[in-house]
């Protein structure tokens, strides 16, 4: 029988055997596994560790000892895989939470930056940010309320967006900041 032969090292009943079953092997493999490639390795794996292996039962269904053998492979390379896939999502997720801190932290300080240099600007451009930005009112509105015109309403809120501008030294910085401490007070 090849099968003894196979398990002894006989290089001519590992090619018979695998020519008649690799097939069939692959063809099973891949509606189990959706790596085709994998499924390639575990036939590969299979075979190598069960030629010229004295250890294995040599009065046996060999068609379904192969299928068998090939599907606790596949079995624990998914698994393995798997549990690649949560380590890397564990990750990913924690350095996510880190990152996130850290934005946080940063926003938070950019914040209380922001709230003291707004709180040294002169009150009436500090009320028509707040009345614009914050209440979201119109200049018209923000000028019938602080009984100016609205030109001046704007010039006010013009300098005080350069006031801060300047104390912060980014205008890009400013203008996220801005958005940051209007919509979070």
């Amino acid at each position: 029988m090849s099968w003894v032969k196979f398990i002894e090292g006989d290089t001519t009943a590992f090619e018979q055997i695998y020519n008649e079953f690799v097939d069939d092997l692959y063809t099973y493999g891949t509606h189990y596994h959706t790596d085709h490639a994998t499924v390639i390795d575990c036939i590969h794996d299979l075979f190598g560790d069960l030629f010229g292996n004295p250890k294995i039962a040599k009065e046996v269904n060999v068609k379904y000892y192969l299928f068998a053998s090939l599907r606790r492979r596949l079995h624990r390379d998914k698994t393995a895989q798997d549990k690649l896939s949560n380590m890397q999502l564990q990750e990913a997720l924690s350095w996510s939470e880190e990152n996130n801190l850290e934005l946080e932290e940063l926003k938070e300080a950019q914040i209380v930056l922001l709230r003291e240099k707004f709180e040294k600007l002169p009150n009436r451009q500090r009320e028509v940010l707040f009345l614009k930005y914050y209440m979201g009112f119109k200049y018209e509105d923000i000028a019938e309320m602080m009984s100016i015109n609205i030109e001046t309403c704007r010039t006010l809120s013009f300098r005080g967006l350069k006031q801060l501008r300047l104390e912060l030294n980014s205008p890009e910085a400013l203008s996220v900041i801005f958005l940051l401490f209007f919509h979070n007070s």
